[in-house]
């Protein structure tokens, strides 16, 4: 079985639900976005999209692109003995740093509109706003607009990408056959 596997992914894609699925057969899940709600937390700001992304292009320019990637595969690399599923994956130099550690690169996709009903439902601090704040922000994050972040071009650069449009069960069945690919190769 593949031991370390990575999820880049749109806002509402299915990312989070792609890792807590690996989590339930026996995957460790970290996320990015630890590193980043953590120095949020640290400048006593509130956790909402703008100071997120915000707190995470200043992390990465001072220090670099694959600097969250780098941080949190230096907290969980003394036990990388486990399978190990890193969650919220947003530029290419994160995959690429992953990626030259052993980290199988999967994306997860799905229309906007299927994301925005998405996030409506799981309502999340950042996640209560309006469908045009909603695709401003995905626009910033997607296309390389917000500095730390370029989710199209990260997609781009997975070993495969996913369409999340269906049900749950739909996307568990899909992440078994990619493991199993991905373990024959």
């Amino acid at each position: 079985m593949v031991q370390y596997i990575g999820f880049v992914g749109t806002n509402g894609a299915g990312k989070s639900a792609a890792c807590d699925y690996l989590e339930s057969i026996g995957f460790v899940k970290v996320s990015l976005s630890d590193v980043v709600r953590e120095a949020v937390h640290e400048r006593g700001l509130t956790a909402t999209r703008d100071h997120l992304v915000e707190t995470a292009n200043d992390l990465k320019e001072k220090f670099s692109q694959s600097y969250l990637a780098e941080e949190v595969y230096d907290r969980v690399s003394h036990s990388l003995d486990q399978r190990v599923v890193f969650d919220s994956i947003r530029n290419v130099s994160e995959v690429d740093f992953l990626r030259s550690k052993g980290v199988y690169i999967i994306g997860v996709d799905a229309p906007i509109e299927i994301r925005f009903e998405r996030i409506q439902s799981r309502q999340r601090a950042s996640d209560r706003i309006d469908f045009d704040t909603f695709e401003a922000h995905d626009d910033r994050e997607n296309t390389g607009q917000s500095t730390g972040q370029h989710i199209h071009l990260a997609l781009e650069h997975c070993d495969v990408v996913l369409q999340n449009t269906g049900a749950l069960a739909d996307l568990q069945a899909d992440l078994d056959a990619v493991i199993q690919k991905a373990t024959q190769r």
